[in-house]
Protein backbone atom coordinates (compact mmCIF):
# COMPACT_ATOMS: atom_id res chain seq x y z
CA UNK A 1 0.00 0.00 0.00
CA UNK A 2 2.79 2.33 0.97
CA UNK A 3 4.70 1.57 -2.23
CA UNK A 4 1.69 2.21 -4.46
CA UNK A 5 1.08 5.56 -2.77
CA UNK A 6 4.77 6.42 -3.16
CA UNK A 7 4.70 5.59 -6.87
CA UNK A 8 1.52 7.60 -7.38
CA UNK A 9 3.09 10.57 -5.58
CA UNK A 10 6.23 10.31 -7.69
CA UNK A 11 4.19 10.28 -10.91
CA UNK A 12 2.40 13.45 -9.81
CA UNK A 13 5.71 15.14 -8.93
CA UNK A 14 7.35 14.02 -12.19
CA UNK A 15 4.37 15.27 -14.23
CA UNK A 16 4.38 18.61 -12.41
CA UNK A 17 8.11 19.10 -12.97
CA UNK A 18 7.87 18.18 -16.65
CA UNK A 19 4.96 20.57 -17.13
CA UNK A 20 6.79 23.44 -15.42
CA UNK A 21 9.91 22.93 -17.48
CA UNK A 22 8.01 22.66 -20.77
CA UNK A 23 6.08 25.87 -20.07
CA UNK A 24 9.19 27.80 -19.06
CA UNK A 25 11.42 26.60 -21.89
CA UNK A 26 8.69 27.17 -24.48
CA UNK A 27 8.12 30.79 -23.50
CA UNK A 28 11.83 31.36 -22.94
CA UNK A 29 12.57 30.30 -26.52
CA UNK A 30 9.39 31.38 -28.32
CA UNK A 31 9.04 34.81 -26.71
CA UNK A 32 11.98 36.00 -24.61
CA UNK A 33 14.82 34.86 -26.92
CA UNK A 34 12.88 34.46 -30.17
CA UNK A 35 14.48 37.47 -31.96
CA UNK A 36 17.94 36.04 -31.33
CA UNK A 37 17.01 32.61 -32.65
CA UNK A 38 15.56 34.28 -35.72
CA UNK A 39 18.93 35.95 -36.37
CA UNK A 40 20.61 32.55 -36.29
CA UNK A 41 17.94 31.10 -38.57
CA UNK A 42 18.31 33.93 -41.09
CA UNK A 43 22.08 33.56 -41.11
CA UNK A 44 22.32 29.79 -41.48
CA UNK A 45 19.02 28.46 -42.81
CA UNK A 46 19.07 27.46 -46.47
CA UNK A 47 15.35 26.88 -46.90
CA UNK A 48 12.69 29.39 -47.86
CA UNK A 49 10.41 28.81 -44.85
CA UNK A 50 9.88 31.73 -42.51
CA UNK A 51 11.08 31.37 -38.95
CA UNK A 52 8.26 30.34 -36.62
CA UNK A 53 9.18 30.98 -32.96
CA UNK A 54 6.34 28.83 -31.64
CA UNK A 55 7.37 25.78 -33.63
CA UNK A 56 10.97 26.28 -32.56
CA UNK A 57 9.95 26.81 -28.93
CA UNK A 58 7.81 23.67 -28.90
CA UNK A 59 10.59 21.65 -30.52
CA UNK A 60 13.24 22.77 -28.06
CA UNK A 61 10.97 22.37 -25.02
CA UNK A 62 9.93 18.87 -26.04
CA UNK A 63 13.46 17.71 -26.87
CA UNK A 64 14.97 19.01 -23.62
CA UNK A 65 12.15 17.52 -21.53
CA UNK A 66 12.58 14.11 -23.16
CA UNK A 67 16.33 14.37 -22.56
CA UNK A 68 15.80 15.13 -18.87
CA UNK A 69 13.37 12.23 -18.42
CA UNK A 70 15.71 9.83 -20.21
CA UNK A 71 18.74 10.87 -18.14
CA UNK A 72 16.72 10.53 -14.97
CA UNK A 73 16.24 6.83 -15.70
CA UNK A 74 19.93 6.52 -14.80
CA UNK A 75 20.25 9.35 -12.27
CA UNK A 76 17.16 8.40 -10.29
CA UNK A 77 16.16 11.79 -8.85
CA UNK A 78 12.94 11.47 -6.85
CA UNK A 79 10.50 13.27 -4.58
CA UNK A 80 11.70 16.78 -3.60
CA UNK A 81 14.83 16.35 -5.75
CA UNK A 82 13.02 15.44 -8.97
CA UNK A 83 13.68 18.87 -10.51
CA UNK A 84 17.44 18.19 -10.36
CA UNK A 85 16.93 15.89 -13.36
CA UNK A 86 16.53 19.03 -15.48
CA UNK A 87 19.95 20.50 -14.72
CA UNK A 88 21.54 19.29 -18.02
CA UNK A 89 18.53 20.54 -20.00
CA UNK A 90 18.72 23.95 -18.31
CA UNK A 91 22.41 24.25 -19.19
CA UNK A 92 21.75 23.26 -22.80
CA UNK A 93 18.87 25.74 -22.99
CA UNK A 94 21.17 28.48 -21.68
CA UNK A 95 23.91 27.52 -24.13
CA UNK A 96 21.78 27.62 -27.27
CA UNK A 97 20.28 30.95 -26.10
CA UNK A 98 23.67 32.60 -25.62
CA UNK A 99 23.58 34.41 -28.99
CA UNK A 100 25.58 37.63 -29.19
CA UNK A 101 27.47 39.80 -31.68
CA UNK A 102 30.02 37.07 -32.33
CA UNK A 103 27.32 35.65 -34.59
CA UNK A 104 28.53 38.30 -37.05
CA UNK A 105 32.01 39.19 -35.87
CA UNK A 106 33.30 35.70 -35.04
CA UNK A 107 36.01 35.25 -32.45
CA UNK A 108 33.80 33.76 -29.76
CA UNK A 109 35.23 31.17 -27.38
CA UNK A 110 33.57 28.13 -25.83
CA UNK A 111 35.94 27.75 -22.90
CA UNK A 112 33.54 29.37 -20.48
CA UNK A 113 30.76 27.02 -21.52
CA UNK A 114 33.06 24.01 -21.33
CA UNK A 115 33.80 24.88 -17.70
CA UNK A 116 30.09 25.40 -16.96
CA UNK A 117 29.13 22.06 -18.49
CA UNK A 118 31.91 20.18 -16.68
CA UNK A 119 30.94 21.71 -13.33
CA UNK A 120 27.25 21.08 -13.98
CA UNK A 121 27.94 17.47 -14.99
CA UNK A 122 29.97 16.85 -11.84
CA UNK A 123 27.23 18.34 -9.64
CA UNK A 124 24.64 16.23 -11.44
CA UNK A 125 26.63 13.02 -10.95
CA UNK A 126 27.52 13.79 -7.34
CA UNK A 127 23.95 14.55 -6.27
CA UNK A 128 22.64 11.56 -8.17
CA UNK A 129 25.11 9.26 -6.39
CA UNK A 130 24.64 10.75 -2.92
CA UNK A 131 20.85 10.96 -3.07
CA UNK A 132 20.30 7.56 -4.63
CA UNK A 133 22.80 5.60 -2.55
CA UNK A 134 22.50 7.35 0.80
CA UNK A 135 19.52 9.62 1.27
CA UNK A 136 16.53 8.39 -0.71
CA UNK A 137 15.69 5.48 1.60
CA UNK A 138 15.75 7.83 4.58
CA UNK A 139 13.73 10.42 2.67
CA UNK A 140 11.08 7.91 1.68
CA UNK A 141 10.56 6.90 5.27
CA UNK A 142 10.05 10.49 6.35
CA UNK A 143 6.51 11.80 6.23
CA UNK A 144 6.16 14.78 3.86
CA UNK A 145 3.05 16.08 2.16
CA UNK A 146 2.79 16.24 -1.61
CA UNK A 147 2.47 20.03 -1.42
CA UNK A 148 5.80 20.38 0.39
CA UNK A 149 7.51 18.09 -2.10
CA UNK A 150 6.16 20.11 -5.05
CA UNK A 151 7.11 23.42 -3.44
CA UNK A 152 10.68 22.24 -2.91
CA UNK A 153 10.90 21.22 -6.54
CA UNK A 154 9.46 24.58 -7.50
CA UNK A 155 12.23 26.29 -5.53
CA UNK A 156 14.84 24.30 -7.46
CA UNK A 157 13.19 25.33 -10.72
CA UNK A 158 13.22 28.99 -9.70
CA UNK A 159 16.98 28.70 -9.19
CA UNK A 160 17.36 26.92 -12.53
CA UNK A 161 15.30 29.51 -14.37
CA UNK A 162 17.40 32.32 -12.90
CA UNK A 163 20.51 30.44 -14.03
CA UNK A 164 19.10 30.15 -17.57
CA UNK A 165 18.31 33.85 -17.66
CA UNK A 166 21.75 34.87 -16.41
CA UNK A 167 23.81 32.51 -18.59
CA UNK A 168 21.95 33.21 -21.84
CA UNK A 169 22.44 36.50 -23.66
CA UNK A 170 20.60 39.24 -21.82
CA UNK A 171 21.92 42.26 -23.74
CA UNK A 172 18.71 44.21 -24.26
CA UNK A 173 19.99 46.40 -27.09
CA UNK A 174 21.08 43.39 -29.12
CA UNK A 175 17.64 41.84 -28.61
CA UNK A 176 16.00 45.10 -29.65
CA UNK A 177 18.12 45.21 -32.79
CA UNK A 178 17.02 41.66 -33.58
CA UNK A 179 13.36 42.45 -32.91
CA UNK A 180 13.49 45.62 -35.03
CA UNK A 181 14.96 43.57 -37.88
CA UNK A 182 12.22 40.97 -37.48
CA UNK A 183 9.44 43.57 -37.79
CA UNK A 184 11.23 45.43 -40.60
CA UNK A 185 11.68 42.21 -42.58
CA UNK A 186 7.92 41.63 -42.34
CA UNK A 187 7.15 45.17 -43.48
CA UNK A 188 5.73 46.30 -40.12
CA UNK A 189 7.71 49.54 -39.83
CA UNK A 190 5.48 51.04 -37.15
CA UNK A 191 6.09 48.09 -34.86
CA UNK A 192 9.82 48.21 -35.66
CA UNK A 193 10.04 51.83 -34.52
CA UNK A 194 8.09 51.08 -31.34
CA UNK A 195 10.71 48.60 -30.11
CA UNK A 196 12.44 50.10 -27.07
CA UNK A 197 10.87 53.50 -27.72
CA UNK A 198 10.53 54.22 -23.99
CA UNK A 199 14.10 53.33 -23.12
CA UNK A 200 16.71 56.05 -22.60
CA UNK A 201 19.47 53.68 -23.70
CA UNK A 202 20.37 52.63 -27.22
CA UNK A 203 23.40 51.05 -28.82
CA UNK A 204 25.04 52.72 -31.81
CA UNK A 205 23.81 49.83 -33.97
CA UNK A 206 20.21 50.27 -32.81
CA UNK A 207 20.43 54.04 -33.35
CA UNK A 208 21.70 53.56 -36.93
CA UNK A 209 19.06 50.88 -37.54
CA UNK A 210 16.24 53.20 -36.50
CA UNK A 211 17.66 56.03 -38.61
CA UNK A 212 17.82 53.75 -41.65
CA UNK A 213 14.16 52.75 -41.25
CA UNK A 214 13.07 56.36 -40.76
CA UNK A 215 15.09 57.46 -43.79
CA UNK A 216 13.54 54.78 -45.97
CA UNK A 217 10.12 56.18 -45.04
CA UNK A 218 11.13 59.86 -45.22
CA UNK A 219 10.69 60.32 -41.47
CA UNK A 220 14.19 61.27 -40.29
CA UNK A 221 13.38 64.94 -39.85
CA UNK A 222 10.11 64.13 -38.12
CA UNK A 223 11.12 61.41 -35.66
CA UNK A 224 14.87 61.13 -35.10
CA UNK A 225 15.00 63.06 -31.81
CA UNK A 226 12.07 61.11 -30.39
CA UNK A 227 14.69 58.45 -29.62
CA UNK A 228 17.87 58.77 -27.52
CA UNK A 229 20.78 60.13 -29.56
CA UNK A 230 23.94 59.24 -27.66
CA UNK A 231 26.54 59.19 -30.44
CA UNK A 232 26.10 62.50 -32.33
CA UNK A 233 26.31 62.09 -36.11
CA UNK A 234 28.24 58.83 -35.69
CA UNK A 235 24.98 57.24 -34.55
CA UNK A 236 23.55 57.61 -38.06
CA UNK A 237 26.13 55.20 -39.46
CA UNK A 238 26.83 51.55 -38.74
CA UNK A 239 30.39 50.35 -38.54
CA UNK A 240 31.95 49.09 -41.76
CA UNK A 241 32.00 45.57 -40.33
CA UNK A 242 28.65 44.02 -39.53
CA UNK A 243 27.99 43.61 -35.81
CA UNK A 244 24.19 43.47 -35.76
CA UNK A 245 21.14 42.67 -37.85
CA UNK A 246 21.67 45.88 -39.83
CA UNK A 247 23.76 45.27 -42.95
CA UNK A 248 26.16 48.26 -43.31
CA UNK A 249 25.97 48.14 -47.11
CA UNK A 250 22.23 48.85 -46.89
CA UNK A 251 22.93 52.26 -45.37
CA UNK A 252 25.93 53.12 -47.52
CA UNK A 253 24.15 52.10 -50.71
CA UNK A 254 21.35 54.45 -49.72
CA UNK A 255 23.88 57.26 -49.17
CA UNK A 256 25.88 56.41 -52.28
CA UNK A 257 29.23 56.48 -50.48
CA UNK A 258 31.23 54.93 -47.65
CA UNK A 259 33.50 56.67 -45.13
CA UNK A 260 37.23 56.71 -45.81
CA UNK A 261 39.69 54.78 -43.66
CA UNK A 262 40.23 57.57 -41.10
CA UNK A 263 37.25 59.75 -41.99
CA UNK A 264 34.96 60.62 -39.09
CA UNK A 265 31.22 60.90 -39.48
CA UNK A 266 31.15 64.71 -39.67
CA UNK A 267 33.74 64.79 -42.43
CA UNK A 268 31.94 62.01 -44.27
CA UNK A 269 28.62 63.85 -44.31
CA UNK A 270 30.34 67.09 -45.31
CA UNK A 271 31.94 65.27 -48.23
CA UNK A 272 28.81 63.65 -49.60
CA UNK A 273 26.94 66.97 -49.27
CA UNK A 274 29.28 68.55 -51.85
CA UNK A 275 27.76 66.48 -54.67
CA UNK A 276 25.87 68.50 -57.25
CA UNK A 277 22.66 66.50 -56.95
CA UNK A 278 21.60 65.01 -53.64
CA UNK A 279 18.68 62.68 -53.10
CA UNK A 280 16.14 63.68 -50.45
CA UNK A 281 17.46 60.87 -48.23
CA UNK A 282 21.05 62.16 -48.42
CA UNK A 283 19.86 65.71 -47.73
CA UNK A 284 18.06 64.55 -44.60
CA UNK A 285 21.03 62.50 -43.41
CA UNK A 286 23.33 65.49 -43.90
CA UNK A 287 21.06 68.03 -42.21
CA UNK A 288 20.38 65.68 -39.30
CA UNK A 289 24.12 65.08 -38.96
CA UNK A 290 24.60 68.84 -38.59
CA UNK A 291 21.91 68.94 -35.90
CA UNK A 292 23.36 65.94 -34.07
CA UNK A 293 26.77 67.60 -34.01
CA UNK A 294 25.08 70.83 -32.83
CA UNK A 295 26.33 72.77 -35.85
CA UNK A 296 23.23 74.92 -35.74
CA UNK A 297 24.69 77.90 -37.59
CA UNK A 298 25.77 75.73 -40.50
CA UNK A 299 22.40 73.98 -40.51
CA UNK A 300 20.61 77.31 -40.80
CA UNK A 301 22.88 78.35 -43.67
CA UNK A 302 22.66 75.08 -45.59
CA UNK A 303 18.92 74.44 -45.19
CA UNK A 304 17.76 77.05 -47.79
CA UNK A 305 20.46 75.84 -50.18
CA UNK A 306 19.18 72.27 -50.04
CA UNK A 307 15.48 73.21 -49.88
CA UNK A 308 15.28 76.47 -51.84
CA UNK A 309 12.00 78.33 -51.64
CA UNK A 310 10.32 75.93 -49.23
CA UNK A 311 8.11 77.53 -46.58
CA UNK A 312 9.41 76.99 -43.06
CA UNK A 313 5.98 75.74 -41.97
CA UNK A 314 6.33 72.89 -44.48
CA UNK A 315 9.63 71.63 -43.08
CA UNK A 316 9.87 68.47 -40.95
CA UNK A 317 9.30 68.94 -37.22
CA UNK A 318 12.92 68.83 -36.07
CA UNK A 319 14.00 71.32 -38.75
CA UNK A 320 11.33 73.76 -37.54
CA UNK A 321 12.48 73.25 -33.96
CA UNK A 322 16.09 73.96 -34.97
CA UNK A 323 15.12 77.16 -36.77
CA UNK A 324 13.11 78.36 -33.76
CA UNK A 325 16.01 77.59 -31.45
CA UNK A 326 18.44 79.47 -33.69
CA UNK A 327 16.14 82.49 -33.70
CA UNK A 328 16.35 82.51 -29.89
CA UNK A 329 20.15 82.39 -30.04
CA UNK A 330 20.59 84.88 -32.89
CA UNK A 331 18.08 87.71 -32.64
CA UNK A 332 18.83 88.80 -36.22
CA UNK A 333 17.32 85.59 -37.63
CA UNK A 334 13.56 85.26 -37.91
CA UNK A 335 11.94 82.13 -39.37
CA UNK A 336 8.82 82.73 -41.47
CA UNK A 337 6.38 80.67 -39.43
CA UNK A 338 2.75 81.59 -40.04
CA UNK A 339 1.55 80.64 -36.56
CA UNK A 340 2.81 80.99 -33.01
CA UNK A 341 2.70 77.31 -32.06
CA UNK A 342 6.49 76.90 -31.71
CA UNK A 343 6.80 80.23 -29.93
CA UNK A 344 4.24 79.14 -27.34
CA UNK A 345 6.00 75.83 -26.85
CA UNK A 346 9.43 77.40 -26.51
CA UNK A 347 8.08 79.95 -24.03
CA UNK A 348 6.77 77.00 -22.02
CA UNK A 349 10.25 75.46 -22.07
CA UNK A 350 11.79 78.71 -20.83
CA UNK A 351 9.17 78.91 -18.11
CA UNK A 352 10.16 75.45 -16.88
CA UNK A 353 13.82 76.45 -16.93
CA UNK A 354 13.14 79.60 -14.93
CA UNK A 355 11.26 77.59 -12.30
CA UNK A 356 14.26 75.42 -11.33
CA UNK A 357 17.70 76.61 -10.34
CA UNK A 358 19.39 73.23 -10.12
CA UNK A 359 20.71 72.19 -13.54
CA UNK A 360 20.01 68.50 -13.02
CA UNK A 361 16.46 69.06 -11.79
CA UNK A 362 15.82 71.58 -14.57
CA UNK A 363 17.03 69.12 -17.20
CA UNK A 364 14.73 66.38 -15.88
CA UNK A 365 11.69 68.64 -15.97
CA UNK A 366 12.53 69.82 -19.48
CA UNK A 367 13.01 66.21 -20.59
CA UNK A 368 9.60 65.29 -19.20
CA UNK A 369 7.85 67.80 -21.46
CA UNK A 370 10.30 68.26 -24.32
CA UNK A 371 12.47 65.13 -24.30
CA UNK A 372 11.40 64.22 -27.83
CA UNK A 373 12.39 67.55 -29.35
CA UNK A 374 15.60 68.90 -30.80
CA UNK A 375 15.50 71.60 -28.13
CA UNK A 376 16.17 69.14 -25.33
CA UNK A 377 18.94 67.44 -27.30
CA UNK A 378 20.73 70.72 -28.10
CA UNK A 379 20.36 72.28 -24.65
CA UNK A 380 20.79 69.33 -22.31
CA UNK A 381 22.47 66.34 -23.96
CA UNK A 382 26.21 66.05 -23.74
Amino acid sequence: MRNSEEKRLQRVVAFTCATLFIIFSFFFVAKYQAPLFELVYDKWATGKLDFNPYVWGATVATALTVLALWLNKFAGFQREWTAMAYLPSVLILSFISDIDRTLYTGGGTLWGWIVIFVVGFLIYLFLSFVLRRILFEKIKSAAMSANRIIWRNLLIFVIFFCVAGSLSNGEENFKREALVESYYKRGDLSAALLVGNKSLDASRELTAQRAYIMASEGLLGEMLFEYPQLYASKGLLPGKLRTSALVPDSVYNMLGATPGENENSSAFFDRIATNDSLSPVVKDYYLLALLLDKRLVEFTRRLPELYPGIAHDSLPKHYREALKLYSEIDGTFTPDFTNDELTVLFDSLKSIENSHDDVFVRGNYVRKSFGKTYWWYFLYSY
